[in-house]
């Protein structure tokens, strides 16, 4: 589409609006000014309106949210909120909705249109006035006479970012935090908060388990909310706050709450909610009281637990994870770069996670399809707050509904409860040595499932341990002696059984953990050395989360992980080169070379895919990416095939020049032989 074809497009539309009388402008609801206007002009600006993959309706739109995104890549590049034509658009509600939505989505731009005018807002503008943040507006006067402008919301305009660039012509404008960043700072308060009253009132409990009721009060208030945004639950929390003020019994918040959570206990049936001993703790209400107000509103800003996303909650949260409380009774939160280091946390960005589940799963799904009678099993060893196992979920969920031809995103019925509860007890699996990281992936998986006032599964598949520490109680008594179950140690055999019994998993996908062994105790190191035979070298454990994942998949299983590329070149990866190319289970490599992956970290990553089968040759993709926002379309680079021999157990050579020769070489032998 170009703007000389969008032109008149847009022209006879505008005729066409004109013609109307008021009388049938009024009788024009918001699906008829939607379907006979809205989309139209948008289609006449070069969107494939018909197509759910590029102008997506959004789910429940009578809950809240905004009613389509456009998307290019299956990014979404801005939000379009319709209205009848009688609407007024000046309605601050309607423009605040508008903002806030593309915000909590860590979306750019929002528009709000009747057709008889259209407003554009930059959600990213730190404004008091939402107004403010308004950068562009049209009227059904001025969509011809302004045509150049609004042919910044076309789709090929939006592909190569227009609105961005002229925004930046205007002057820097102080942004706001993205979303992720507002919860976790906004999640940090609330811990330092509850744990120093929580501490006060309740001295002979340990630091460590107050911790762990925080964190327990904190998922279970977050569930709740979503219930209320969501519509399963009416509103709980800020009613039950203004009842016991307006009854003076604010002192009974602390006990209130306790009798909330055991009624959502009898009705969701979930360990989230299950008797835990923070109920009975003591505690003033302030604590509580401000929480719950935040969760509502904080600071002009109201939080949609309908539309946050869940890698924006699992951002928020592994930050939570890597800060610790420094001092007990000051309560003060702070960073613990040693723990991050000491555990290898790095929380892996949402268009990795995306493409590696694709290329594991996804092609699992598109090219054997969904049987429940021997459900696809999907492991994670080392799941942290669940940002793999969710996309899985998600991956699933969109497929199984699609093969049984059930409406996928539609008003959820039935149907899509049993689904996901299918999805999500027999599918997902997951393990992580921390305790609460193992917690808040079962709440984001319950999460994902919370659509419907109905029993939700306990999630026995999602469990605390180490995933490298495994072996029967008298094996383990030798290695470690008496303290062996401080270390955590994970039975394959008995905590997964059923997936053990069939062979193994069919998909694991993740990042592991990057920790080199000189950090370790000594009798783990002797016991992985004893053990794995890539742990070769001076190593670092991420190349035993590989032969760990060979060793639970099934044979023709396929295996997804981003590491270090180190392993290709370096001395101790001698060993975990040796085991994956004698057995030619390498299927394909993204390197990364010098592009950074993780934010606030130097690290050198590649993707690397495994078959549990001899594969025939080897895919490189080489991503130079240096410059941009990286999204999906980082990947969309030439690949190259190499002959599975040129992987050796020494160095890999994946350079164009090295590999080139290397194949030539290879193929001048094999004629030879010939």
């Amino acid at each position: 589409m170009t703007p000389e074809a969008a032109y008149p497009e847009v022209e006879r539309l505008v005729k066409k609006f004109k013609s109307l009388s008021a009388a049938e402008r009024r009788n024009y609801n918001e699906a008829a000014t939607r379907q006979g206007f809205i989309l139209p002009l948008f289609h006449a600006l070069g969107w494939d309106t018909a197509n759910p993959a590029e102008v997506s309706p959004e789910e429940k739109v009578s809950r809240g949210w905004v009613d389509f995104s456009f998307r290019l890549s299956n990014i979404p590049r801005f939000f379009l909120e319709t209205k009848k034509i009688t609407e007024d658009l000046n309605d601050p509600r309607w423009v605040k909705q508008a903002i806030d939505y593309a915000w909590t989505k860590s979306v750019t731009w929002a528009v709000l249109s009747d057709f008889e005018g259209m407003r554009v807002f930059n959600a990213e503008w730190k404004e008091d006035d939402p107004f403010r943040a308004e950068f562009l507006s049209f009227s059904v006067d001025s969509y011809l006479t302004d045509f150049e402008r609004l042919w910044w919301l076309s789709r090929p305009e939006t592909a190569v970012g227009r609105l961005d660039r002229e925004a930046e012509k205007v002057g820097k404008k102080i942004r706001r935090e993205p979303v992720s960043q507002r919860l976790f700072d906004d999640l940090k308060e609330w811990r330092h908060d509850l744990f120093r009253h929580l501490r006060a009132y309740n001295k002979m409990f340990s630091p460590a388990q107050i911790d762990e009721a925080v964190l327990r009060i904190l998922n279970r208030l977050i569930f709740v909310r979503a219930a209320e945004d969501r519509e399963v639950e009416s509103r709980r929390l800020l009613p039950l706050v203004r009842e016991l003020a307006d009854q003076r019994r604010l002192n009974d918040l602390p006990r209130e709450l306790a009798k909330l959570f055991r009624e959502f206990d009898s009705t969701y049936n979930s360990e989230l909610f299950a008797r835990h001993f923070s109920e009975g703790l003591d505690c003033e209400p302030a604590p509580y009281q401000r929480l719950i107000e935040d969760l509502y509103e904080k600071r002009f800003v109201r939080y949609n637990f309908n539309a946050i996303d869940a890698d924006v909650l699992g951002t928020a949260y592994e930050q939570y994870l890597g800060h610790v409380i420094t001092d007990p009774e000051a309560a003060e939160v702070v960073e613990k770069r040693q723990k991050r280091k000491s555990q290898g946390i790095f929380y892996t960005p949402t268009f990795v996670v995306k493409y590696i589940v694709a290329q594991t799963l996804g092609r699992r799904l598109e090219e054997s399809g969904y049987d429940p009678s021997r459900p696809v099993r999907v492991l994670d060893m080392a799941c942290g707050s669940g940002s793999f196992l969710i996309e899985a979920f998600d991956t699933l969920d969109r497929f199984v509904a699609r093969q049984r031809g059930q409406a996928y995103g539609a008003r959820e019925d039935i149907h899509d409860y049993a689904r996901r509860m299918e999805i999500l007890t027999g599918c997902i699996y997951g393990v992580d040595k921390d305790k609460q990281a193992a917690e808040v992936a079962r709440l984001n998986l319950l999460l994902r499932a919370l659509h419907w006032r109905d029993r939700l599964p306990m999630l026995a598949n999602i469990r605390e341990g180490d995933s490298l520490i495994s072996g029967a109680p008298d094996e383990l008594q030798a290695a470690f002696g008496k303290e062996w179950k401080e270390k955590r140690a994970f039975n394959w055999d008995k905590e997964f059984a059923d997936a053990t019994r069939d062979g193994g998993f069919d998909v694991i996908v993740g990042n592991p953990p990057y920790v080199r062994i000189q950090t370790l105790p000594k009798d783990e190191v002797a016991f992985f050395n004893e053990r794995y035979s890539a742990a070769t070298g001076n190593y670092d454990i991420y190349v035993l989360f590989v032969e760990r994942a060979l060793q639970m998949l099934k044979p023709g299983g396929v295996m997804g992980f981003i590491l270090p590329n180190k392993f290709m070149q370096v001395d101790y990866g001698v060993g975990l080169r040796k085991l994956l190319s004698e057995n030619n289970f390498v299927e394909s490599i993204v390197d990364f070379r010098e592009f950074q992956v993780f934010e606030g970290a130097t690290t050198y990553t590649c993707l690397l895919f495994l078959k549990k089968r001899v594969n025939p040759k080897v895919t490189v993709l080489s991503i130079r990416n240096k410059d941009g926002k990286p999204t999906d379309d980082i990947f969309n680079v030439p690949s190259r095939e190499l002959a599975p021999q040129i992987l050796t157990e020494k160095a890999w050579a994946l350079a164009d020049d090295a590999s080139k020769a290397l194949i030539e070489k290879l193929n001048s032998e094999q004629a030879i032989r010939l």
